[in-house]
């Protein structure tokens, strides 16, 4: 066969550099990478042995997802791990008691979980020592995590997840927390304190001018200081200023906003897919309406560059905005919830609930019938598509925690059905309604419309 003429050569070097190009041209352009999210983890014990078709059916969607965000309300402290003093009767500590609280976080893997915020009330139930046990247990197994961390630099810092549609990025803080839990930075002399990322609030409380006179008099009277001027008076570590109707402002710390956005900035430039995501129990009167900061703050982090915020904390639903195209899930409500399933409990909760005994099933008789409505035991698992950072299909997927069942069986999610499915659904958009957020429903699955890119 003779050698091919310099016409037949050219052409073929040609055909073969455009296939080359096509090629890398294809490989360079970003995928599309899909995100689920589930709210709150309290997760206690194994679940990887559970052979429900509908919990099957519902991990076989956490694992489908390129990335699955959780927000893990529990601790892996090691058994020698002092428990923190808490008041309060519901304040119940979170500690995984099995054997070798490892497997927790490999059943977290298990079930498809790649990303857990770790900023939450209960961070640091069992002190600095818990809170480093559960981070290097989730390090171990891979689980990036965020929120938490030895220092203030370290919690507010980005966590990363590579796969092979490019890198996610998580941010995590938390507006609703012991004061003694924050972290701190050190300064050369004094070390840094282990804790989470804080998003301090500011509350101000408006009263008429007659009522922050009577407040004036009872300060006076009871020989306190007060710091008053014309129109704002300090009383009961509460800020109170006169106003023509009494009313309750809150807004985030501006320092704390500008720190928290600042690593969602940073987050944004080094990742294909940004989350921030906030442990937030403060409402608007009820748990399912989120405070008045809560949505100047997921637009001040959406406009930072974050594309999906993700709350949780109150344990029930709320409604969901998207704001300049990117989702805000105002809360997620409960994905697992073995709380009740805790194998011991301090002695000074049984003290605080007035429980005589150490069993904790006394415990939680007086304090879960607080959490009997059935939202507490709803979610949604929304799954999120983006393309170039761009949502363009959002589906929520409903799921029952199983209240029905047994104290020692509920608390585990399953993918809803029927008219279950369908009025969970019902419940979301109505609390999106005001978002200006639509949705459908159909095939056991909600579908959030979009506006057209």
């Amino acid at each position: 066969m003779g050698q091919p003429s310099r016409r037949e050569f050219l052409h073929t070097a040609a055909a073969g550099a455009l296939a080359l190009a096509a090629s890398r041209s294809s490989f360079a352009q970003a995928r599309p990478i899909t995100l689920a999210a589930v709210g709150d983890c309290m997760i206690s014990r194994r679940i990887s042995m559970l052979d429900s078709p509908a919990f099957l059916d519902l991990v076989k969607l956490l694992r489908s997802a390129d990335v699955t965000f959780g927000n893990f309300e529990m601790t892996l402290a090691d058994a020698d791990a002092a428990p923190a003093f808490h008041e309060g009767c519901a304040y119940v500590h979170l500690r995984a008691d099995l054997p070798d609280n490892r497997i927790i976080a490999d059943e977290l893997k298990w079930a498809g979980i790649r990303m857990l915020g770790l900023a939450t009330n209960h961070a640091m139930d069992y002190g600095a020592a818990g809170l480093l046990d559960t981070m290097a247990k989730l390090d171990r197994t891979g689980i990036a995590h965020a929120g938490a961390g030895h220092n203030l630099a370290e919690a507010r810092s980005p966590a990363y997840y590579d796969m092979a549609e490019g890198r996610a990025a998580l941010v995590a803080c938390a507006s609703t927390f012991p004061d003694w839990t924050q972290a701190a930075d050190g300064n050369g002399e004094v070390a840094g304190r282990p804790g989470l990322n804080p998003l301090r609030l500011r509350t101000t409380y408006r009263v008429t001018p007659d009522q922050l006179k009577s407040l004036e008099g009872i300060a006076q009277g009871l020989g306190m200081r007060t710091g008053a001027t014309a129109a704002r008076f300090q009383f009961l570590s509460r800020t109170f200023v006169a106003g023509d109707t009494p009313g309750i402002e809150v807004i985030s710390d501006p320092a704390d906003t500008a720190a928290i956005t600042a690593a969602v900035r940073r987050a944004s430039r080094n990742a294909d897919l940004t989350l921030i995501g906030i442990h937030a129990h403060e409402g608007a009167g009820r748990p399912d309406l989120p405070s008045p900061f809560l949505r100047p703050f997921a637009h001040a982090c959406i406009d930072a560059g974050a594309d999906a915020f993700l709350g949780h904390g109150p344990h029930v639903l709320r409604g969901i905005e998207i704001y300049k195209g990117k989702p805000i899930f105002y809360s997620l409500g409960n994905f697992i919830f073995h709380g009740e399933s805790e194998k011991q409990i301090p002695p000074e909760i049984y003290q605080e609930c007035g429980v005589a005994g150490s069993d904790p099933s006394d415990v939680f008789d007086k304090v879960l019938p607080g959490f009997s409505a059935a939202p507490f035991w709803e979610t949604v698992v929304p799954v999120a598509t983006f393309q170039d950072k761009k949502l363009t299909q959002l589906k929520l997927y409903p799921a029952t925690l199983r209240p029905e069942l047994s104290r020692p069986r509920r608390g585990t999610p399953e993918l809803a059905q029927g008219e279950a499915a369908a009025q969970i659904i019902r419940h979301v958009a109505q609390l999106s309604d005001s978002f200006g957020t639509r949705m459908d429903f159909a095939d056991g699955i909600g579908t959030v419309r979009l506006a057209a890119v």
